[in-house]
């Protein structure tokens, strides 16, 4: 991953997870099917970033045109 990646995971998901700790403390009745819910809603949003990210920071296979296609 480059700079930019750590940067959004550190801006989003940080808080995200703060946010999460905050939730648990204030469910009184500790129904964890939420919580449960939430966490595979996290790891989803990660390996879709992940992914992606890795597509556009790839290099692509030739971007030099082949010198037969300067006749």
């Amino acid at each position: 991953m480059v700079a930019p990646s750590y940067i959004f995971f550190g801006l989003l998901l940080l808080p995200l997870i703060v946010f999460m700790v905050w939730v648990i403390k204030q469910d009184k009745r500790k129904s964890y099917i939420g919580l449960l819910l939430l966490l595979v809603g996290m790891v989803l949003a990660a390996y879709s970033i992940i992914t992606l990210d890795k597509k556009y920071t790839q290099p692509n296979g030739q971007q030099i045109p082949k010198a037969s296609s300067f006749r």
